[in-house]
Formats: C-alpha cells, sequence, structure tokens
C-alpha cells in the first residue's frame, strides 16, 4: 500500500513538474526557401501549391516561446470570446512575428495573466501550434495551454512595458506584383518572413474601399506607385467602423488619398493577399485626404429614365471633405464626359446644397456610348477623381430611341460586371431557360437549410444574352415561356439581376436556347467581371468530354462528420478548371455522405460526356449551375487495379444486372492497346462512349451511370487491338 502511494504521489508530482521545449519564434516560423518558391511557381501557373508547403515543422507541438508584445490584449477585438494578441522575436521582424490567442476570456485565462499584460512588456507563452487558414496562405497562432476548464500555464513577464519594437521596412513589391483580384501574384518566397511581424510599408494611394452595411466592417485596397496592392484589415478598436471601434469610428480615406505610411502586423488571407493591420492610433498617416464622394443610387447619380436622344441625362454628387481640419471645405466640383470614347468634356458642377453638386451630360445621338466620373477640390487644394481609371468604372450609360435588350442590361465595357442601368426600371422580352423545378426552393437535407430559388431567361444563344429573375412573380414561370418581364435592375453578389414587378406571358411551350459550347477555362477561375467570363453570365452553357479533377475543393467533406459544408467540384476539359455548383435539382454529388439520400457521387477522375448549365457568379468563383439529370452527359469513372497483371483480354459481365442507374464493367488488356468500350441500344443504337483512349496493361473498372437512359436491354462492346467483345445487361427503373 505504501509502495503504491508513493508510485502516486511520484507520477503527480512529475505532472505539475512538466515542461515543454522552449523555441526560438524564428526556428518556429522559418519555412525553407525552395518551398516558398515553389508554392509561387505553382500559384503562378494558376493552380493552388499544397498547404504543406508553408508548415512549420512544430506545428501541432506544445512549446514555449518568448517575445515583445507588439499589441495590446485590449487593442484587437474581433475575435469572440478570446485575447488575441501579437509578440515577435528581440533578434528582430524576419521569421519572427507570432499571433497568441487563447480559448476563451475565463477567469482562469485572466488570473492567468492574459487579460492584462502591455505592449513593449517581454514575455514567456507555452502553447500549441496551429495554423489559421489550412491553405498555403495561414497565418501560424499558437493557442496557450488553459481554459475555463483547463488549469493555465500563467504568463511569464520577463520585462514589463517597454518600447514596442520598431517596424520593418517593406514595399509592397516584396509582397505582390499587380492586384491579386486581377490576376497579381503573391511573392511568399520574400514576404512570408515578415508574416504576423510589425511592418512600415511607405507611399501609398487608396485604390478601393466599401464597407459592410450590416456589421460596419471596412474593406480596404492600397496601392504603390506600381499598382501593386496590399489590404487593410480592421481588427483594431482604433481603425474599424464595427460596433467595438472608438467613437468616432474609424472612417478610412476615400479613394484616391495619398497615404505616407501605415505600420502595423502582416498577415495573409487566400481571398486578399497580404493584408496589413495597424493597431495604434498614429499608425496611418495620411499625407493628402481627398474629398469624399458619393454618387451612387440614380436618384443622385443620374436621371431616373433611360436617356432618349433628345434627352440630357441630369447628375448628381455628394462631397465632403474628410479632413479632421474642420475649416478645410470641398468648394468646387466637376464632371468628366465622353461620349464614344472620344476625349473628355469638362462641366463644372453647380452647387446645390452645402455638400451637393449638379451638372447636366448634353443630347447624345442614338446608340451613343456616354461614360463619366467626377473630380472635387477643397479649398483649391487636393481633388479626388472617382473612378478616373476608365478600365474599371461603374458609371456609364447608351442612348437608345428604341425598346432594350437583355445585352443592354447585361454588357459593360469595363472590368467591373456592373450594369449601367442599375436601379432603373426595365421591360425586356425573352425565353425562360430554368425554372423553379430546375432550381426549387428546396430544404438542404445536410443542414436544412432552405435554398432561394432560381429563375433565368435568355433572348438568344450569344454573349450577354441571359439574366437571373428575382421575386415571387417571377416563380411562377416555367421552362419554355416566352415572356415579356418588367423589373428594377440590380447589382446582387457580383450577378445583374431583375426584380420583377410584373411578367406578361406571351406563349408557353416554346423550345429553350441550345446550350452554347465553351471551354471551362474559359469561364473558370476568373475574377468577378472578366469579359471572357461575365459575358456567359445567367446564359445556359455546355461542357464537352471534362473530368472530375477535385471532388473536395473546399476541403469541406469531414470523415467523421455525416455531411459536408458544400457540393461544389471542379471539372476541366484541359483548358482550365470550373466550379460546378449543387443548387439543380439532379442526383449528382462529390459528398460520398449523399449515398444517404440516394445520390450518384461523382469520384475524382470521373469522366462526363458533356455538362450543361447556367453560369452563375458567387463567393469568389463564376460556376456552372447544372439543372436537372438531363444536363448530364454519361458519366464514367475508370479506375486501373495494379495488383492484377491479366495474361490475356477479357470483358466480364456487368454487376449489378439487372441494374438502376449505376452498374460496373470490368475487363482486361494484357498489352499497351487502344481501348474503346462503347453501349448501344436494342436497335444497335450507340448511345454511350465510355472509354476511348490507349492504355497500357491492366485490369480496368467502369462505373456507368444510365439515369438518363430508358428501360430496357442494352449491349456494350469493348475493342482493343483485333480483341472485340460484346455483353448484354437490363436496366431497370
Amino acid at each position: 500500500m505504501r509502495k503504491s502511494l508513493l508510485l502516486v504521489m511520484l507520477f503527480a508530482g512529475f505532472a505539475f513538474a512538466q515542461t515543454y521545449q522552449e523555441v526560438s519564434l524564428d526556428s518556429v516560423n522559418f519555412i525553407p526557401a525552395d518551398s516558398l518558391r515553389v508554392a509561387d511557381s505553382i500559384r503562378a501557373t494558376g493552380a493552388t501549391p499544397r498547404a504543406s508547403l508553408t508548415d512549420s515543422r512544430y506545428l501541432g507541438d506544445t512549446i514555449t516561446v518568448t517575445g515583445v508584445l507588439t499589441t495590446d490584449t485590449r487593442v484587437i477585438r474581433n475575435v469572440g470570446g478570446h485575447f488575441s494578441f501579437y509578440i515577435q522575436s528581440l533578434n528582430g521582424a524576419d521569421w519572427g512575428g507570432m499571433n497568441i490567442y487563447t480559448n476563451d476570456t475565463s477567469a482562469n485565462v485572466l488570473n492567468a495573466g492574459f487579460g492584462s499584460i502591455d505592449s513593449g512588456s517581454v514575455i514567456q507563452v507555452t502553447g500549441r501550434l496551429t495554423k489559421y487558414g489550412t491553405d498555403v496562405w495561414g497565418n501560424f497562432e499558437l493557442i496557450p495551454i488553459g481554459s475555463a476548464t483547463v488549469q493555465p500555464i500563467p504568463v511569464n513577464i520577463m520585462q514589463v512595458s517597454g518600447p514596442r519594437p520598431a517596424p520593418a521596412e517593406v514595399k509592397v513589391s516584396d509582397l505582390v506584383t499587380g492586384d491579386l483580384s486581377a490576376g497579381g501574384q503573391l511573392h511568399l518566397s520574400t514576404g512570408a518572413k515578415y508574416k504576423n511581424s510589425y511592418v512600415i510599408v511607405r507611399n501609398l494611394t487608396v485604390k478601393t474601399r466599401t464597407q459592410n452595411s450590416s456589421t460596419g466592417m471596412w474593406t480596404v485596397t492600397l496601392q504603390d506607385s506600381l499598382g501593386n496592392t496590399i489590404s487593410l484589415y480592421d481588427p483594431s478598436m482604433y481603425f474599424t467602423g464595427r460596433s467595438y471601434g472608438v467613437t468616432p469610428k474609424y472612417v478610412p480615406p476615400p479613394v484616391g488619398s495619398k497615404i505616407d505610411y501605415v505600420k502595423g502586423i502582416l498577415a495573409t488571407f487566400s481571398t486578399t493577399g497580404f493584408e496589413i493591420i495597424p493597431i495604434y492610433p498614429g499608425d496611418v498617416k495620411i499625407g493628402v485626404f481627398t474629398p469624399s464622394i458619393t454618387a451612387t443610387g440614380f436618384s443622385t447619380r443620374r436621371s431616373a429614365a433611360f436617356p432618349l436622344p433628345n434627352d440630357p441625362v441630369n447628375v448628381r454628387i455628394t462631397a465632403v471633405s474628410i479632413n479632421p481640419d474642420t475649416s478645410v471645405k470641398v468648394d468646387s466640383a466637376a464632371l468628366y464626359y465622353s461620349v464614344n470614347n472620344g476625349a473628355y468634356s469638362r462641366v463644372k458642377m453647380t452647387p446645390d446644397t452645402s455638400h451637393t453638386f449638379f451638372a447636366s451630360i448634353p443630347p447624345q445621338s442614338d446608340g451613343s456610348f456616354v461614360k463619366y466620373f467626377f473630380t472635387a477640390w477643397q479649398d483649391t487644394a487636393a481633388f479626388m477623381s472617382l473612378t478616373p481609371d476608365t478600365s474599371k468604372t461603374a458609371f456609364f450609360y447608351y442612348v437608345k430611341s428604341s425598346g432594350y435588350k437583355i445585352r443592354d442590361i447585361q454588357y459593360t465595357p469595363f472590368k467591373d460586371g456592373n450594369s449601367g442601368v442599375t436601379d432603373l426600371s426595365v421591360t425586356v422580352n425573352g425565353i425562360v431557360q430554368a425554372d423553379t423545378n430546375d432550381f426549387p426552393p428546396e430544404i438542404d437535407h445536410r443542414n436544412q437549410a432552405t435554398k432561394t430559388p432560381y429563375v433565368y431567361m435568355q433572348d438568344g444563344a450569344k454573349p450577354y444574352s441571359g439574366i437571373v429573375l428575382f421575386d415571387s412573380v417571377a416563380y411562377g414561370l416555367h421552362r419554355g415561356d416566352s415572356v415579356s418581364v418588367t423589373g428594377i435592375v440590380s447589382e446582387y453578389s457580383g450577378m445583374t439581376e431583375i426584380t420583377v414587378d410584373s411578367v406578361k406571358i406571351i406563349q408557353s411551350g416554346r423550345p429553350t436556347y441550345q446550350p452554347v459550347v465553351v471551354k471551362t477555362g474559359t469561364v473558370g477561375g476568373k475574377v468577378s467581371g472578366d469579359s471572357t467570363a461575365e459575358q456567359w453570365e445567367s446564359v445556359l452553357i455546355k461542357f464537352d468530354t471534362i473530368t472530375v479533377i477535385n471532388n473536395d475543393p473546399d476541403a469541406s467533406y469531414s470523415i467523421t462528420s455525416t455531411n459536408g459544408s458544400f457540393r461544389e467540384y471542379t471539372v476541366s476539359d484541359g483548358s482550365g478548371e470550373c466550379r460546378v455548383d449543387d443548387d439543380g435539382n439532379n442526383i449528382y454529388s462529390p459528398d460520398p455522405h449523399d449515398t444517404t439520400y440516394g445520390f450518384y457521387i461523382l469520384k475524382k477522375g470521373a469522366s462526363i460526356a458533356s455538362l450543361t448549365g447556367v453560369l452563375r457568379y458567387a463567393n469568389g468563383n463564376y460556376k456552372l449551375e447544372p439543372r436537372t439529370n438531363a444536363d448530364f452527359g454519361t458519366v464514367t469513372g475508370i479506375r486501373r487495379d495494379p495488383t492484377r497483371v491479366p495474361a490475356a483480354f477479357s470483358l466480364d459481365q456487368n454487376f449489378p444486372n439487372p441494374f438502376n442507374p449505376t452498374t460496373t464493367i470490368r475487363y482486361s488488356v494484357p498489352k499497351a492497346s487502344i481501348v474503346t468500350l462503347k453501349v448501344y441500344n436494342i436497335l444497335g443504337q450507340m448511345v454511350a462512349t465510355l472509354v476511348n483512349q490507349r492504355q497500357g496493361a491492366g485490369t480496368y473498372t467502369v462505373d456507368f451511370e444510365a439515369s438518363r437512359f430508358a428501360s430496357g436491354v442494352y449491349f456494350y462492346r469493348l475493342t482493343a487491338g483485333s480483341f472485340s467483345s460484346v455483353k448484354k445487361m437490363m436496366l431497370l427503373k
């Protein structure tokens, strides 16, 4: 008994005395240059590098690190019920930054010192190294040991409240070439060493800024003189418009403002690339303020009607100085307009109130294309031109004496994809290509969420001929209805749509337009508004002879869970990958959990003879939206068994047989041959080609999915060299 008690005491003493490996921050963060160069070269091809290229050798380990606090735990507030702060190596910024992120803000964690440490203090923290973001851009985070239920290892404060480290000088060109949202390239090989470190970037201009109306969050893009961009991220309470921001909440300078420098923590995110997080007042120094110009909504932007050849077009803007010096006022504004891409004409705008200005664009001839932008001056000094870059602007219109076609609503000569008639009421004609039977408001079995129904209309089989119809007035339409639709044009999440007020059915049961054959690389992987993809938005298109490349591009099908977050997959015809979405009323899914619901599971490598659907833009991607099973050509999955080396050609009986709707066919090829496997109906007509390629020696299995075929007897024939064999199978539905 005494011996057992002694052992327990020894083990208990050992547990409390446990120590963890102490590792320098530069050792934790360091990534070999070869790995980073490989990641950059893969991204340059348009492919996605594997995440492991930027993993730390300590990932998943519990370690002890030492560093100086660059941020106070009370400053970064966008972390829910957690403390989040950054430390940096005493040796400098290179490979020296680290985000510390506690499990919660419980009394245990507070008592361990995580809620009261000040910037400039040198601290020692023990925790498990994780990576926020599963992709190659992920940022390392250290999760300290301790929570409401686990006794924390306290922060070891080694030096109290010294100065913050000096920021490391970084050029935007070290981080990215061009604009990532428009095909620019990240430079992990030269930029990754600064991640999570305190840096300074100089001589910038505000390129874009938008605010989320519900959260108040600002999305700001800054660019250098060469057009290289970096994003401004806003979790600091001093640089955010969200609810936790200081009063008054932060408003970033408008487009065109000059920024002398931004100091902050450098991070990365897959959709924005490198982003900088200013922390304390003084971390952003504005060189030249520019007036804030608001010109959105036709009540302030221009006349709320389509201009005819004899109509002037009235425009109105609001221009306000945001310079903290309240004595500085906007004293003048001007309108610049161009007709048919000619030289810009300048019109001085007339003050309407203390902040608003108006002007008129003279009448133009029928068919004219007019683009325009604004400038404003404050005390005759700094000026701001609202989107003077005419390669990407929202402000344009056409002069037309006759009725509008869908192309007149969809087409834009610029790179943003936005319509020139946003917020105006239109009447257009077309034929319904997809209805709510194709895209129903069904309940998603995985999370019981109700999907949004969609209706699509076209007035031809050509670029810019399709548009999505929104609202319940449109939901009663059926595929093949020839209709006249009246409604308001809007831009929603990258899609131009009509919110329908009224519909007139001209004729029902009309033939729909045939899908336009398009290459997967023409639309896949393109940024919003890219003209090669944008021209097919809401149009029924078709991919021929494609392969499933990635059946889980969002890494959402957890082995341990019962369902995935998405049913998306990518396909390619050899020209590039394009996403396929799951909103349609069909039985095809890449999620292996969907066998429960009777879905046909599309596996990586499966071949699809053709795939038809409406092109949609959502969540940063152009995606094909197949409607029903009929939009899928023959689906086959070819697999080779490397353990079987056949001695002769052979063709096995399919299994199961009879089948519904899928069966498997196995055959053997003893030597490299041109192999074809085709399916014929009872009349001897070829209805599907399952294999048509050169194959090496081996035993192969092919999945034949026949949901689009009628019940009956079919024959399948294998030909390889001089060998030929035919067998019969039966489809019973």
